[in-house]
């Protein structure tokens, strides 16, 4: 089941217009799906993203970019720090969400708890 729904992820992003076709490939090939949601961990130049996480315990509302709202998320999640930044010392992190759909995030600098590569 789990790896239906990361195969989801991938489908939903792809440019295939022929999706249940890609979706029982991918279940077919969990290789082949690895490598596909390894990318979205990566930058367009290929280097991995840094792992952060929020300071502070519990749950937080954060702007969504793709929902342009605040919407609640919990502050140990797993997070990306995306190579972006704005002039009011906003960042952006990426985030897996719930693997039907990944999420961007604008968050203040000072909230980011960098966590280092392994």
């Amino acid at each position: 089941m789990e790896m239906a729904m990361e195969a989801m992820v991938v489908v939903e992003n792809s440019g295939i217009k022929d999706k249940a076709k890609l979706m029982a490939y991918l279940y077919k090939n969990p290789t082949k799906l690895a490598l596909k949601l390894a990318k979205f961990l990566k930058s367009s130049e290929g280097v991995a993203l840094e792992p952060v996480r929020l300071k502070g315990k519990g749950q937080g509302y954060y702007y969504s970019v793709q929902d342009k709202k605040f919407v609640r998320v919990s502050r140990d999640a797993e997070f990306y720090l995306l190579p972006w930044k704005n002039k009011d010392d906003k960042y952006y992190i990426y985030t897996h969400y719930n693997w039907l759909i990944g999420c961007i995030f604008r968050v203040d600098k000072n909230e980011i708890e960098y966590l280092g590569y392994n």
